[in-house]
């Protein structure tokens, strides 16, 4: 449980069918915003309300330090390597399906129980095949849809894995938890990356953990524009937040020449250089079967 409307309303709805629940907060991070509030605090006091209300137990797992080493500092390699990362996606496959898994498997005792089972919000749906495979397919809420989310996460960890609101939309979901006066049926959602804080900018948040090295924002021709304080706080297709130019057109980011250090951007948000028809893409993940018939690795 998060502390979050999605996962009250799984734990309401897994009881309701009849399951002995538990509810189990993970804790990845330990440090304060800028207003001095851990924002954990507050979701673990909502998570004991919630099951307060539901009549379950409740428990605290930590995993600060492998969050550390196996999700934030691959985040930071990235950025220093000029790849924007998706830490969330990271820390489902490690922690969330990883760790986590095994702890809360392993502390009712073992992992041979097949009526233990672990219950979360995530608004995806899993497809059960009579070979005994997991198939991870998109929630009913394509609005919602985790799915990209949780592509990376070993089949087998899913095997003792239900999604109750999977099958639902947002909307029934804070109905449900409206109609069982929930604590958490009017709590906002949480859009951003737990460890950032409400009033930070994320590139502000990576200058304590990234070395920042200044180099020059350039055109396409090699003129010189401007500065960046490091290509880390920049992605492709973002505004770059400088004006050049008679117009003073505003400059969007084309690619980054990570051998130069430098930015490459280019001038307007409709620019065609910002456009393809085209990508390369690895590490294909099929989760659904075997990859189609004259797709070859590295092609």
């Amino acid at each position: 449980m998060s502390g979050g409307v999605d996962s009250s309303v799984s734990a309401y709805l897994v009881k309701k069918q009849g399951y002995i629940v538990e509810g189990v907060y993970m804790r990845n991070w330990d440090t304060t915003d800028e207003s001095g509030v851990c924002t954990s605090d507050q979701d673990w006091k909502d998570v004991q309300t919630v099951c307060k209300q539901l009549d379950i137990p409740c428990k605290q797992f930590d995993f600060i330090k492998e969050y550390w080493l196996h999700v934030f500092t691959r985040m930071i390699e990235d950025y220093e390597n000029g790849i924007t990362p998706n830490p969330d996606v990271m820390c489902n496959r490690e922690i969330k399906f990883g760790w986590f898994l095994d702890k809360c498997l392993g502390s009712i005792n073992n992992r041979d129980n097949e009526n233990t089972w672990i219950a979360t919000g995530h608004y995806v749906q899993l497809e059960r095949t009579d070979s005994g495979r997991v198939k991870l397919i998109r929630g009913t809420d394509i609005t919602k849809d985790q799915s990209y989310f949780l592509s990376t996460v070993a089949e087998e960890n899913l095997q003792r894995v239900i999604f109750p609101v999977g099958g639902l939309y947002k909307k029934q979901v804070k109905s449900i938890a409206r109609e069982a006066n929930l604590e958490t049926a009017n709590k906002r959602e949480s859009m951003g990356i737990c460890f950032v804080g409400k009033k930070r900018k994320f590139s502000e948040f990576l200058e304590q953990y990234v070395v920042s090295k200044p180099g020059d924002i350039k055109t396409l021709d090699g003129t010189v524009i401007g500065q960046h304080r490091g290509l880390f706080s920049y992605t492709i297709g973002q505004r770059a937040r400088i004006h050049y130019g008679p117009d003073r057109h505003v400059w969007f980011v084309l690619r980054k020449d990570i051998k130069n250090n430098s930015l490459i951007v280019v001038p307007g948000s409709t620019n065609p250089l910002l456009f393809s028809s085209k990508l390369v893409a690895k590490d294909w993940i099929w989760s659904w079967s075997e990859p189609p018939k004259g797709i070859e690795e590295g092609k």
